[in-house]
């Protein structure tokens, strides 16, 4: 088992810049199918998780999905697109609070998320990349 990880952790050291680690999960921004969304960018999407954007330009409020914060995926997501860890995400929803705004909601698998999505069409959420499905459509992948 240590050297398995010992090796895993030499690979990973090794790739060189522009090189994917292909042991890194992908995550995949995703709507239900029938979503109004057609597009995102990370800018939106850190936007719409930080609450600072509530309304789709079409002036529907978006909902933004969130996974469980320990879920790992959520932890990444939350890197790549927020720039913050789980413990700068607490300090800005407990400052946010005051000001009456809540975090995203929170469901507790990618199930769960997949079926909410084909309920509610002015929602977004992410997933790994193997959780996709054909009742869900990629806006954009995220590595």
């Amino acid at each position: 088992m240590v050297v398995l990880l010992a090796a895993r952790v030499a690979l990973a050291a090794d790739l060189r810049p522009g090189e994917h680690d292909d042991t890194r999960e992908r995550i995949a921004v995703v709507v239900g199918r029938s979503s109004f969304v057609t597009e995102t960018s990370t800018d939106e999407l850190r936007e719409l998780y930080l609450r600072r954007q509530r309304l789709w330009p079409n002036g529907t409020r978006a909902i933004p999905i969130n996974l469980p914060a320990e879920n790992s995926v959520r932890q990444s997501f939350s890197q790549i697109v927020l720039g913050r860890s789980r413990d700068d995400l607490v300090a800005y929803w407990n400052g946010r609070y005051f000001e009456g705004i809540t975090p995203p909601t929170v469901l507790p698998s990618a199930s769960a998320v997949r079926g909410y999505l084909a309920t509610e069409p002015a929602a977004i959420a992410y997933l790994p990349l193997n959780e996709v499905d054909s009742s869900v459509r990629v806006l954009l992948t995220l590595d």
